[in-house]
């Protein structure tokens, strides 16, 4: 709102709607403006000579005091009315009577305009002997009215007054309200007798030192209201900044301490140097039981204390008041216990012998949890900022107690759950021997059997040359199968530890491609390369890394028909977190895998491949590989198309993690 007229102006038209209309001047307040509406007393304010208001804010109270008043030219009478009983002010009245006559006060207007408003700018355009000519001109940034002309014009007619002079005759000539640029008036007064005018000179420094001294009067208790004004004020903004102090440090507490017993311990340190709590005491919502159990408090001594801490209070029992409140979610104060109707027998009232007591609900998430109760042992009782402190924490006191309630209760959870995890982790290593030991048997089993037939019927066939090449070729077959197999159970069951290094990636890719080249080439199977140049030293594990590339690339051979093609791919990329990562992509057009078991690749055990001479698994190879993408930190992610083709894209660091 903007500084642009002295209430000292408002102030006469709240004075003269009350004498003129029964002392009633309601009606002029309510929506003036958001700053004023706003104020506890806005009545006040606008009668006080030292605020300033705009001059939007004045015009609707004369329009609102024509109304009430049903009179159009009350403006031009306030004026009047303001100059006969002094509503202006005694300031106002001093420094206009000074001048003791109409001619010197004109010649002064606009030093008299700037000390209560700034909305126009004065015009003095002539004076000649007991006739002027005045033009106001009105500030056009400014929402102004017809209405302050009135008053202005009432203003000059009757300013003789206050010197003891008659009213003078004001035409006016011009009104900027009517489209004139300004207001320009002719002011006419009757000529004054010489003698008397000296006169007049004579006492007015008399009557302006009376008034002064009445000014200084009316000031001085006007200080003295303000001081006890300011110093109540003073009181209650030192209380709030010591409540915001103990509402930052609950806030603190929420979110740093979440062991139950010393947060319960941070609160009540809290409530008793910020809230000035000599006793109290916390009782929290048994949902099982349907009760309240004690679970903290101070300021009781040891033996109290020991009789209260098995207290409980079943929640039906509305006649308790610790019951009544967690049942109603509504504070309450008993400022004298003894002629209350609480039960003199009941433990805390036996023991604590309250004066007074005053209970608070704990409530979070539109339940209560619990109750804070504190009580007083002198006869002043709990103090009401004590009061209206301790519900001002109540909420976050609930919030922080509920949130070491849970986390109490996840930690219980979690160490259930870490027992589970250990009762099922070991219950899955049997399983995994079991099954293991089942497919072990069964995978060696077969190629003994074979071997175990030939050795039976060798010494009847002995002289069969083709018996021998068949028997020393099968038996090499299966020799070689068990020892992959044994090899691979030793990789799962106790792997390798991890060795990294730069290491050459194309170079790598290369041997891995001339194990696997007798088995391509006797297939006339093309790998085709599509290295990245920029590619070279990648940090990674040669072993275990050839061991990932050399899985997958059997599998494709074994997967791609006659004539089929096998494509390499490697390139490195840049992803959302800014770490360089190196691709492999190992794709071939063999059958591809069902959409239905692409999924379970990677588990152990599970294999697609056909038991026969050409295609044969264990399920374990796919398994050790993801295992060791892990140890990479990479990963191993599988695509395929049936009829069309397969990929393997290896994605892992390309640099050391920092």
């Amino acid at each position: 709102m903007e500084r642009e007229t002295s209430c000292i102006n408002t102030k006469v038209i709240f004075e003269y709607v009350k004498a003129y209309n029964d002392g009633d001047c309601s009606g002029l307040l309510g929506d003036l403006d958001p700053e004023i509406d706003s104020l506890p007393n806005p009545e006040s304010f606008l009668m006080d000579p030292n605020n300033w208001i705009s001059c939007e804010v004045i015009c609707k109270l004369y329009e609102r005091a024509k109304s009430i008043l049903g009179d159009e030219d009350a403006p031009y009478k306030m004026a009047k009315f303001a100059i006969e009983n002094v509503v202006l002010g005694y300031i106002q009245k001093i420094f206009v009577k000074a001048f003791w006559s109409t001619k010197t006060a004109l010649k002064h207007l606009q030093k008299i305009n700037d000390k209560f408003n700034r909305s126009k700018r004065i015009e003095l355009v002539s004076v000649k002997g007991n006739e002027a000519v005045v033009r106001l001109h009105w500030n056009p940034d400014m929402k102004t009215s017809r209405d302050l002309c009135l008053f202005n014009q009432g203003n000059y007619t009757f300013m003789p007054l206050i010197w003891g002079g008659r009213p003078l005759s004001l035409k006016e000539t011009s009104c900027y309200f009517d489209e004139g640029p300004y207001c320009e008036y002719h002011l006419r007064w009757p000529a004054r007798n010489r003698f008397k005018e000296v006169l007049s000179r004579f006492f007015a420094s008399s009557s302006v030192m009376l008034d002064t001294i009445k000014e200084m009067e009316a000031d001085k208790r006007i200080i003295e209201q303000k001081y006890r004004e300011v110093n109540r004020l003073n009181i209650e903004l030192n209380q709030r900044i010591k409540q915001l102090t103990a509402i930052q440090e609950t806030g603190k507490a929420i979110l740093s301490v979440l062991d139950l017993r010393q947060l319960l311990h941070v609160i009540m340190n809290i409530l008793s140097s910020v809230c000035h709590i000599n006793r109290a005491i916390i009782m929290l919502v048994n949902e099982e039981r349907k009760q309240l159990e004690y679970i903290y408090g101070i300021g009781f001594d040891n033996e109290t204390l020991k009789a209260i801490k098995n207290y409980t209070v079943p929640l039906s029992r509305v006649s308790n008041l610790l019951a009544r409140v967690a049942a109603t979610g509504k504070s309450e104060y008993i400022p004298e216990v003894r002629t209350s109707t609480l039960k003199k027998d009941n433990i805390l009232v036996a023991w604590g012998k309250p004066v007074s007591a005053f209970v608070v609900p704990l409530i979070t998430r539109s339940k209560v949890i619990g109750v804070i109760a504190t009580d007083a042992v002198s006869g002043e009782g709990v103090p009401k900022e004590t009061r209206e402190t301790l519900e001002i924490f109540s909420p976050q006191i609930a919030i922080a107690i509920e949130n070491a309630r849970l986390y109490t209760s996840l930690q219980e959870k979690m160490e259930d759950l870490k027992k589970s995890k250990a009762l099922l982790s070991r219950a899955e290593k049997l399983s995994f021997l079991g099954n293991l030991a089942a497919r072990l048997a069964h995978e060696i089993k077969n190629p003994l059997t074979a071997i175990g037939t030939f050795i039976q019927l060798l010494p009847i066939k002995y002289d069969d040359a083709e018996f021998r090449k068949e028997f020393y070729e099968i038996a090499m077959e299966e020799t070689m199968r068990i020892n992959r197999l044994l090899a691979e159970l030793l990789d799962l069951v106790k792997p390798r530890e991890s060795r990294f290094a730069f290491n050459d990636l194309h170079d790598l890719i290369e041997k891995m491609i001339l194990l696997v080249s007798p088995q391509t080439k006797g297939k006339g199977i093309e790998i085709v390369r599509e290295f990245d140049e920029s590619i070279s030293q990648v940090w990674l594990d040669s072993e275990k890394m050839k061991q990932v590339i050399l899985n997958i690339l059997s599998n494709a051979v074994d997967s791609v028909p006659k004539g089929g093609r096998i494509t390499i791919a490697t390139r490195n990329s840049i992803e959302k977190n800014g770490r360089k990562v190196t691709r492999i992509e190992i794709k071939d057009n063999g059958p591809g895998i069902p959409s239905s078991t692409l999924d379970k690749i990677f588990e152990p055990y599970f294999t697609t491949k056909h038991k026969s001479s050409i295609h044969n698994g264990t399920g374990l190879g796919l398994f050790i590989a993801h295992q060791n993408m892990l140890d990479h930190g990479g990963t191993i992610e599988a695509k395929s198309k049936p009829n069309e083709e397969t990929s393997f894209i290896l994605t892992f660091p390309a640099e050391p993690n920092p």
